[in-house]
């Protein structure tokens, strides 16, 4: 069977085959990561008006009625009509001899009593699965946002396609992988690789070029202040049947554009190296 024969077939399902796991780059419709030219580098232009929607600060911190490190959203359509989500996308801390630690972005939760903070600075987390990344929210307070919450952080007031601008801006998100994929690029061969042990192997987020570290594509910025909505790592959203959305590093357009890209291929168990989330909370609370 061929590379890419063998990448539909996976990921069409989104299910189990055997020996072969869906990559979670790709969505119901199948296909797979092509990659793109990159150098690696971030992008520093900055949202598009220059600023958050409201005129809050750049820097994600306390924004609104919302804690540090989130940003506050307004919509009308959303059931509290506004939301606090996180400026960055997460990292995990862990317990040690009873005090938070920081946590290896690269490792399965894999039991772990983990919480979730927001990755600023820092190499956010994958491998994580939709129900680890739910209580890993819940354990800092917080909760996964919904999808509604999710695409408004992104889209912003004008319902812009990308979190940044309504047309595509090359190099503004983390969405240009320079290889052929990730994972065949890392072992070196498209045979024996796509199951849950070898998607998860902490090394394949370890390459250059792949996972950049939380607000480090300043241009990646919607207009209500968060970062990195659009590539870097697939975010978990609360879909009680798992969804993903935003793309990520190397695929950030078969499922969707911008804000759009959303992937329901797989169940909310799941995880590999380009699964990570942030979380939400009620404004004011």
């Amino acid at each position: 069977m061929s590379m890419a024969l063998a990448l539909l077939f996976a990921c069409s399902t989104g299910q189990d085959t055997g020996d072969r796991w869906g990559p979670a780059e790709t969505g119901t419709d199948g296909g797979s990561a092509d990659g793109g030219a990159a150098d690696g580098g971030s992008a520093d232009g900055g949202s598009a008006d220059g600023g958050s929607a409201d005129g809050g600060s750049a820097d994600g911190g306390a924004l609104g009625p919302c804690p540090d490190g989130m940003v506050w959203v307004e919509d009308p359509l959303l059931p509290a009509g506004e939301v606090c989500i996180d400026a960055w996308e997460a990292a995990l801390e862990e317990q040690v001899d009873g005090a938070w630690v920081a946590a290896s972005p690269y490792e399965v939760v894999d039991g772990r009593a983990v919480r979730a903070v927001p990755a600023e600075g820092v190499v956010p987390q994958g491998y994580i699965s939709g129900d680890e990344a739910e209580a890993a929210c819940a354990a800092a307070g917080k909760r996964l946002c919904s999808s509604e919450e999710w695409l408004s952080a992104c889209q912003g007031p004008e319902e812009w396609t990308w979190p940044y601008a309504a047309s595509y801006v090359d190099w503004a998100c983390n969405d240009h992988y320079p290889g052929s994929h990730p994972v065949i690029d890392y072992f070196g061969t498209t045979d024996g690789v796509w199951d849950m042990e070898h998607m998860n192997d902490p090394g394949i987020n370890q390459q250059p070029d792949t996972v950049a570290a939380g607000g480090a594509y300043t241009a990646c910025r919607s207009a209500w202040g968060a970062f990195d909505l659009h590539g870097n790592l697939h975010e978990w959203v609360a879909d009680a049947d798992g969804s993903f959305r935003g793309g990520f590093y190397a695929d950030a357009e078969i499922n969707g554009q911008g804000c759009t890209y959303v992937t329901t291929a797989h169940g909310r168990d799941y995880h590999d190296y380009s699964t990570g989330f942030r979380c939400c909370t009620e404004a004011g609370g």
